[in-house]
C-alpha cells in the first residue's frame, strides 16, 4: 500500500540514495549545459561575468566559481554526475527557475533556468544571480562541514565549554593556543599552512561604530597569538588593500564578514583571511572567528571557501 505523500517521498528518497553514484567535482566547479550559440551570445556572457566575477581578498585573480560549458549533444552520462549543474533553455514557453535535488546523483544540485527567448533568459540570470550564487555557496559549506563532522575531534579546550560554543574541527588541525577567551589551531602541509583563531570578548561599548571595531580587534589578536617565523615578528592586517566588510546573519546573530589580507609584520610572509565577528546581544558578548591561509605562489580560492566553511559551521549556544 501506499502511505501519505510525504512518507511516499521519503521512501523514494532512500531508494534513490541507495542506487545513485555519488556526484563529481571540485569545490564550487558549475556544468553549464546549453545550445553553443546560447553560451557564445549575451545569456552567457551575463552568466559569465556574474558568476566567474573575481574573489575580492585574494592575493591572485581568482573566479568565484569554476565554470565549464558544454552543448546538450555533448552531455554525456558521465558529466550527469556532476554536482552543480545549469540547465538553460532560450525557447521555452515561459521564463522560469527551478531547483532540482540529485536528478542523477546523490549530492547533486540542478539548476534549471528556461525562458522564451535569449534576451529574456539573460534578463533572468542577471535577476537571479544574487541567490543562485548563495544557494550554491551554502549548499557546497553544508557538504564541506558534513565532510569534516566525519574526521572531527573529539576532545576540546575548557574555552569551548566555558563560552557555550561548538565547532567540529577536523584532526589535522593541532591546537597552537588555549586561553580562557582564545583558542588558535593550526593545519600544516607541503601545499599550505592554515590556521583558525577564535575569540569571545565584550560587545563594544554603547556608542561605537561596530565596523571600525573590526580591525583593531584582529590585529589586536594577531600580534599577540599568531608569530611569524623570525623573531619578534607578527601577523596584521594589510592594509595597502582595504578589507571589505558585509552584514550577515550568523546563527540568527548579527555579524560582520570581513575578507582581506594579512602580511607579517617583520618578514615577507602573507596570504587571504576571512573572519565573522559575531554580535551576541543575547549573551552580552562578542565572538570573532578567522580562518586564515599561507600557501605562497599556489591558488587559495577553494581552500579558503573550505576553511570559511568550517567556521561557518560554528554553534552557539
Amino acid at each position: 500500500c501506499t502511505g501519505p505523500d510525504g512518507e511516499d517521498s521519503a521512501i523514494k528518497r532512500i531508494l534513490s540514495d541507495n542506487t545513485l553514484p555519488p556526484a563529481n567535482g571540485g569545490i564550487l566547479d558549475i556544468l553549464v549545459v546549453s545550445k553553443d550559440a546560447v553560451w557564445q551570445g549575451d545569456a552567457g556572457k551575463a552568466f559569465e561575468k556574474h558568476f566567474i566575477g573575481m574573489v575580492y581578498g585574494l592575493p591572485q585573480p581568482e573566479p568565484r566559481f569554476t565554470v565549464r560549458q558544454v552543448d546538450p549533444s555533448e552531455f554525456s552520462e558521465l558529466l550527469q554526475r556532476s554536482r552543480y549543474i545549469f540547465l538553460l533553455d532560450a525557447k521555452a514557453d515561459t521564463t522560469n527557475l527551478l531547483y532540482e535535488k540529485d536528478k542523477w546523483a546523490r549530492g547533486q544540485l540542478i539548476v534549471h533556468m528556461s525562458a522564451a527567448s535569449e534576451e529574456e533568459l539573460t534578463k533572468a540570470i542577471q535577476a537571479s544571480r544574487k541567490t543562485i550564487g548563495e544557494r550554491l555557496e551554502q549548499e557546497e559549506r553544508d557538504r564541506l562541514t558534513e565532510k569534516s563532522k566525519l574526521l572531527s575531534l573529539t576532545e576540546y579546550p575548557e574555552f569551548f565549554q566555558k563560552h557555550g560554543l561548538k565547532l567540529d574541527i577536523p584532526k589535522d588541525f593541532a591546537l597552537s593556543v588555549a586561553t580562557e577567551d582564545v583558542v588558535v589551531y593550526w593545519k600544516t602541509t607541503t601545499r599550505s599552512d592554515n590556521g583558525i583563531i577564535i575569540y569571545v570578548g565584550d560587545l563594544p561599548k554603547e556608542g561605537a561604530v561596530i565596523g571600525n571595531e573590526v580591525i583593531p580587534l584582529r590585529d589586536s589578536l594577531t600580534k599577540l597569538y599568531v608569530p611569524g617565523e623570525r623573531e619578534g615578528s607578527f601577523m596584521t592586517t594589510e592594509d595597502l588593500i582595504k578589507p571589505q566588510l558585509n552584514p550577515v546573519d550568523f546563527e540568527g546573530r548579527f555579524a560582520l564578514e570581513t575578507r582581506g589580507l594579512w602580511r607579517t609584520v617583520g618578514d615577507i610572509m602573507g596570504g587571504p583571511f576571512v573572519g565573522y565577528a559575531i554580535y551576541d546581544d543575547k549573551n552580552d558578548r562578542m565572538i570573532y572567528i578567522e580562518s586564515f591561509i599561507m600557501a605562497p605562489q599556489k591558488k587559495k580560492r577553494r581552500s579558503l571557501f573550505e576553511l570559511e566553511a568550517l567556521i561557518r559551521s560554528l554553534r552557539l549556544d
